[in-house]
């Protein structure tokens, strides 16, 4: 999808991705064997890296909007009639729509 509008039906699909991870936490929580959590770990790195990717998304969402308001001004023009919180939200989620969606696709396979 565009720019501002990207695609976050991945989100939708959370609920299966975390009760397909819940066995697997049991199991770990039952059994603290450090050498057999190698779900956990990925899923917490793949958290990590969503929240980063979110996080420069959303702040380079804002500075393009800042930038195009300055640009405009500066040449004596309105400023664009852009959506910056609703492009800024949608660039903050994307990175986590795609990694829910890649995870459902795996989870799935077990």
């Amino acid at each position: 999808m565009g720019r501002n509008n990207p695609d976050l039906s991945g989100l939708w699909l959370s609920p299966f991705v975390i009760a397909a991870r819940l066995p697997t936490l049991w199991t770990e929580a039952l059994n603290p064997d450090v050498s057999k959590r190698s779900e956990t770990n990925r899923m917490v790195a793949e958290k990590v890296s969503a929240f980063q990717d979110g996080i420069l998304g959303a702040q380079l969402a804002f500075g393009s909007a800042f930038m195009d308001t300055a640009k405009a001004l500066a040449f004596g023009k309105l400023p664009p009639a852009n959506d910056m919180a609703s492009s800024m939200v949608n660039a903050g989620l994307a990175p986590a729509a795609r990694m829910v969606k890649a995870n459902a696709k795996r989870l799935r396979k077990r």
